[in-house]
């Protein structure tokens, strides 16, 4: 039973508001153009607000158990809270948090009308986050409502609901939501005073089936709830019945709404979380949550979502596409009112009498802290030299850090924020496998015997419960003999490789009746693939290089902002390219989703060195088949003792460089197989020496012409480039815990990422 409202604010204190939706409904929140409010945005930035409030909500544990609890919900509404507090300026007291048994649906909507509603002032700045479930509630039509609504002749919709701790009860025979309608939200958005809003969600309402092959867990139920409930129903009334007292009449639609609406997945799409060493949380909103500590006061919104979306769609595909329903392209801010406050990669969390510190590693890609090794180095960001290792890491538990001064220090304080100095990473990483719910316990017992006779793979982990890199299960391949039946006995199945985030890899399904060993030994060219890809991503370092360099990617068709990246301490952009066949336009509108080419699409490079040092570059890439290849564009090589030495691609210091020349008659075209596509910009101020003869040593090379290479010797290719960064980095030893890691420093490396999806011609 809920507390009552006056008792519940007593005990909840002040409160923040920040939600996000799905494309339906919620997501068109901001589908509006009211310049009126975007002049009001522009002008009041830059200006301290009155208030900012916040209400963050996570549901982990549910009580009613049909569906599999949650993990990553309430690290979620720890990541944003951080957030709000350090990087944007809200007063801890201003955060009402409900988690897991304090989020029902009363307490929810007594801490919107009671602290928002009420208190929430014209200048303020209010945000409200939802993690948890979402589902659908099949809802009576009215007698106005027509039978076009009803999607056939049942006498009801479906209508969307975020679901609260108790949100769903069940009897002999139907499944019943007590949950929060999408439609009572949007009306409780209208009754603030505030267009200073931001609503984000991260969950989804879709019920169809999803993949069994996923190693992440979906934020939507699998049912749809029979009836809604009947005080949900009575709130809902009495809030439009407060509107008609007014003479006001609210908006069923989303567009007369509020602020901006950040969703994490897309109508019809799903949103999941993500199982990491020793941490869980929602794929969108560790993404979203990353960027933002790095932004700037001129970003904008849209550029955020793209690339919070571009760390999601990398890895779910089409299954998840995050939104922004915000129509002014013009949106500056997220929370609107950012200050000078710098980008950082954790902030001290606890000091102890030795100054002893905890680290949150907070701006940070998930991936790259589940592979943080001990020894890492941060530096202080207020530091004259931010780049120069002040803090050792001791030890990880999730993400938390316990680091020690490798020098005298002032007293460290709580707050401080800290910058990546030295990134170290385990020589020995390999992947973990998991094994699909599908295989029985001798398939299992098999599979876990051939996994160990592979170097690249770790072990075998129980699927949806452990991180996973990817997995292996059964593809239905016929049935036999022809029958409409689905019994299991008789289809025939073969093994095939998916990603984590459940989409099968192409080419990788065996034949029938394959035996599962035979096929796991099949499969080790992918893993090697996957492997090198997974040692690729744990390069990207664009947020804590200290090299200033950037780089355009460029198509006849797109020549949107999207496909300009630039390490954060470059000051300088590159100018107008004039040697290219195309050329970047600033003012191109931002899309949300990621930057779609037709395969065979021509495309060029352009890098810009605004150091003062020369810089060397190494390109690969990753096809939606998950095979790696490498952009070559090689001058004159030469033999040196016997063996083929290429010539090092150089950009000098204040230059540029084109790949591939304007002048050459060779033309780069994006892969032939559609799907996701990754592309690595590597840059170092050392020759990649190592490297080049790793790519030499290939039988596919060809020395005579520039090509697209494809990598036959992904392991010996990566290691080779790990070497590089290593020699180059050049770390002291007493830093080392062993010779067992690859030390990278952040003065002598960056790697810049293009993430984006190659499509069939006819689509």
């Amino acid at each position: 039973m809920g507390l009552d409202r006056r008792t519940f604010l007593q005990q909840a204190g002040l409160a923040l508001f920040t939600w996000g939706a799905t494309e339906a409904g919620i997501a068109s929140l901001g589908n509006h153009n009211r310049l009126a409010a975007l002049l009001k945005y522009q002008q009041t930035l830059a200006q301290p607000t009155s208030r900012k409030l916040a209400l963050l909500i996570g549901i982990n544990q549910y009580t009613y158990t049909a569906e599999d609890n949650l993990t990553g919900c309430l690290m979620d509404v720890e990541l944003q809270k951080e957030l709000l507090i350090h990087r944007f300026g809200f007063d801890s007291s201003d955060i009402l948090t409900l988690s897991d048994r304090q989020a029902t649906r009363e307490n929810i909507e007594t801490a919107f009308i009671e602290h928002l509603t009420q208190q929430a002032k014209p200048d303020d700045v209010v945000v409200f986050h939802f993690s948890g479930y979402g589902g659908q509630i099949k809802m009576p039509l009215a007698s106005e409502e027509t039978l076009k609504e009803t999607n056939g002749s049942d006498g009801f919709r479906l209508a969307n609901s975020f679901i609260p701790v108790d949100g769903l009860s069940s009897n002999k025979k139907d499944l019943l939501a007590n949950s929060i309608l999408e439609e009572t939200l949007l009306v409780l958005a209208q009754t603030l005073s505030t267009d200073k809003c931001t609503f984000v969600l991260d969950t989804s309402f879709n019920q169809t089936p999803r993949s069994k092959h996923g190693s992440f867990k979906v934020r939507s139920l699998s049912k749809i709830a029979d009836h809604p409930s009947s005080q949900e129903l009575a709130f809902l009334a009495q809030l439009q019945n407060d509107f008609a007292d007014k003479g006001l009449k609210p908006s069923k639609r989303s567009l007369s709404l509020p602020g901006i609406v950040l969703s994490a997945a897309s109508d019809n799409q799903v949103a999941v979380e993500r199982h990491w060493d020793g941490f869980s949380t929602g794929l969108f909103t560790q993404a979203l949550t990353q960027y933002l500590w790095h932004i700037t006061p001129s970003s904008k919104v849209q550029v955020i979502l793209a690339r919070a979306a571009e760390t999601v769609e990398q890895v779910m595909g089409r299954q998840q596409e995050p939104t922004l329903s915000n129509p002014d392209k013009l949106a500056i801010a997220y929370y609107f009112g950012l200050n000078d406050t710098p980008n950082a990669a954790g902030i001290i969390s606890k000091v102890d009498k030795n100054n002893h510190v905890e680290i949150k590693l907070l701006g940070l890609p998930a991936n790259v802290i589940n592979s943080y090794g001990v020894n890492c180095c941060f530096s202080l960001v207020s530091s004259p030299e931010n780049s120069a290792p002040q803090l050792q890491v001791k030890s990880r538990a999730g993400l938390i850090t316990k680091a020690e001064p490798l020098s005298t220090l002032e007293p460290l304080k709580i707050g401080q924020f800290v910058q990546e100095s030295i990134r170290m990473l385990n020589r020995h990483l390999s992947l973990n496998l998991a094994l699909d719910a599908d295989l029985n316990r001798i398939e299992r017992v098999d599979a876990t015997s051939a996994i160990a006779n592979i170097p690249t793979i770790n072990s075998a982990v129980v699927v949806k419960e452990q991180n996973a890199d990817c997995s292996i299960g059964k593809v239905v391949t016929t049935v036999e003999p022809p029958t409409n039946d689905l019994d299991p006995s008789n289809q025939l199945f073969a093994y095939g490789l998916y990603t984590a985030g459940g989409n099968l890899i192409a080419e990788t399904m065996g034949v029938a009746e394959e035996a599962v060993k035979v096929a796991i030994e099949r499969l080790q060219p992918q893993f090697n693939n996957l492997l090198a890809a997974k040692w690729l991503e744990l390069t990207s370092n664009e947020f804590s290089s200290q090299i200033k360099a950037n780089a355009t990617l460029l198509t006849p068709e797109i020549k949107s902002p999207l496909w300009q990246r630039s390490t954060l301490v470059a000051t300088n952009t590159l100018a107008s390219p004039k040697k290219t066949l195309f050329s970047a336009n600033s003012s191109t509108e931002i899309t949300n989703n990621l930057p779609i080419i037709a395969r065979g699409t021509e495309i060029r490079l352009n890098l810009g060195n605004t150091d003062d040092r020369q810089l060397y570059t190494i390109v690969l890439g990753t096809d939606s088949h998950c095979n790696i290849y490498a952009l070559y564009t090689p001058a004159q090589p030469s033999t040196v003792e016997g063996a083929v030495q290429l010539e090092e691609i150089a950009i000098a210091p204040q230059g540029e460089l084109v790949l591939p020349p304007t002048e050459n008659s060779w033309k780069w075209q994006v892969s032939e197989s559609p799907g996701i596509n990754t592309l690595y910009v590597m840059l170092s101020v050392q020759p990649f020496t190592e490297t080049l003869k790793a790519f030499a040593n290939q039988q596919n090379f060809k020395l005579d012409q520039q090509q697209v290479l494809n990598v036959t010797n992904p392991i010996t290719v990566v290691n080779a480039l790990m070497q590089d960064l290593h020699n180059t980095s050049s770390v002291a030893t007493k830093l080392l815990p062993n010779e067992d890691v690859y030390a990278l420093d952040v003065n002598s490396w960056a790697t810049l990422k293009f993430v984006y999806e190659v499509t069939s011609n006819d689509q």
